[in-house]
């Protein structure tokens, strides 16, 4: 009863309330639960930064190629999974929901196995693809094996949280997060500072900070802690069920892996044109791509959160008026404040960035010198992220998938090949910039039209 009322209140306040201050709230308390992730954000950087020095962050920036590929599994499967194991639940199938997690974690375990021993057997020319130069290669090859070794961890793991949210486990989940980010990051310091493991500690450090969410898969097994159980016998998989989980997740997969290609493209160009300096440009882009933009990213990512339950709800309730005002208000408010921290950064770009790249002077003039350009409009690039979130909260999702892929891979792929050969590494940075501009105004455009059909719709 309780949690009727409840419910039947934020209805009421997402129905009722003006659009205006429902944006702001929703974004502040969506930027509340961002604040641990930046604090751990800040706090690799400050270790990467001072602990690595411009070659272990050069090495990092391959190694994070390997990181957004596991992530792009971990979106696959915890999409795919808990979308079904869900939808099973909600009409009361709750064996066949047992029976498609157990699948699911069967088939999730022997993907990102035969994933991990690629990497590890081939891990010499799959960090040449990503974009090592022969300087960094022993080192980032050591990391990236490393990494490989909890791969299955990792993607099993973010896997699992995903259900758990499904069966209403969610303060377990959360537990498991922050227990996993406080571990991985006191590894990351002892083993930079203390044990000296550079690159191998950094690649343990990116596995134990999902990995550890793997040890949610023993509140499935056996007892009465869950309704989902994981069986021996589902070992034998069924295509039916793993062709659904392929189906809902590859969209997502695709969204993320989007990052994983924007990435490798960046540092193999960035090593090519570099020459004898292609390291340090690697490494200036992994202060910037990995930290600086990382960061930025998140708030913008407070914006689109914020918008995507009161789009949701407006766009099931039809109320098209509403629903306008709630995109007009997340895109101007969140131009506004990206503007806003964008010039604060461009002032600041010296500091900012020896706070990332160590003692470095080297490092940090060119880091810092690259920030200043890149930075221009990044207000307008990550646009593309809330208009996306708000296509899929009305299930437009082709709209939705096209505005994920805007920035990362149609806009900055081709721009960084054809300005990075026509200008050498300056091409590169600037062709960042060029790509934010065209998404932006790409995803103002869709924006507009969005408002044209809700125009009709509300007579």
């Amino acid at each position: 009863m309780a949690e009727e009322l409840i419910a039947n209140e934020e209805d009421r306040e997402l129905a009722s309330k003006p659009i205006p201050s429902l944006v702001r709230r929703y974004t502040i308390v969506t930027g509340q639960g961002m604040l641990a992730q930046i604090i751990m954000v800040i706090l690799e950087g400050l270790v990467m930064g001072w602990g690595l020095g411009a070659h272990g962050l050069a090495c990092v920036s391959i190694i994070m190629s390997a990181e957004f590929l596991n992530l792009a599994f971990g979106n696959l499967f915890g999409t795919g999974v808990p979308a079904i194991v869900g939808n099973l639940l909600g009409a009361g199938d709750v064996r066949g929901a047992s029976k498609a997690f157990s699948q699911g974690f069967w088939l999730t375990s022997i993907v990102s196995i035969i994933l991990a021993v690629i990497m590890a057997v081939f891990t010499e020319p799959i960090c040449a693809f990503f974009g090592a130069t022969p300087d960094i290669m022993a080192d980032t090859v050591l990391g990236v094996r490393t990494f490989s070794i909890l791969l299955p961890l990792t993607v099993v793991g973010q896997m699992v949280t995903a259900v758990m949210r499904v069966d209403e486990k969610v303060q377990i989940q959360a537990n498991l997060m922050t227990v996993s980010a406080i571990i991985a990051i006191v590894w990351l310091a002892l083993s930079t500072f203390i044990f000296k493991l550079g690159t191998m500690g950094a690649g343990i450090y990116y596995g134990l900070s999902i990995g550890i969410w793997a040890i949610g898969a023993f509140w499935f097994i056996g007892g009465k802690k869950s309704q989902l159980q994981i069986k021996l016998a589902d070992l034998k998989l069924d295509m039916a069920i793993c062709g659904q989980i392929f189906k809902i997740g590859f969209p997502f997969f695709l969204v993320q892996a989007a990052t994983f290609i924007f990435n490798t493209v960046a540092n193999t160009l960035l090593g090519t044109l570099g020459g004898e300096l292609g390291s340090l440009y690697i490494a200036a882009f992994a202060v910037i791509n990995g930290y600086i933009l990382y960061i930025v990213m998140m708030v913008a990512q407070c914006f689109s959160y914020g918008l995507q339950p009161i789009a949701a709800f407006n766009a099931g309730a039809k109320a098209w008026d509403r629903l306008k005002q709630s995109l007009s208000c997340a895109i101007k408010y969140q131009i506004i404040v990206l503007l806003i921290v964008s010039i604060v950064i461009w002032l600041a770009a010296t500091p900012v960035c020896a706070f990332f790249a160590g003692s470095d002077a080297e490092l940090v003039e060119v880091t810092a010198s690259a920030t200043r350009i890149i930075i221009i409009a990044v207000c307008l690039g990550y646009l593309a992220m809330t208009v996306s979130i708000y296509f899929q909260s009305v299930e437009k999702v082709v709209l939705s998938t096209f505005c994920s892929l805007l920035r990362y891979v149609i806009c900055s792929v081709p721009l960084m090949y054809l300005l990075g050969n026509m200008m050498g590494v300056q091409g590169i940075w600037i062709a960042l910039v060029v790509a934010d501009a065209i998404t932006g105004i790409i995803s103002i455009g869709l924006a507009l039209n969005e408002q044209k059909r809700l125009n009709k719709l509300i007579g």
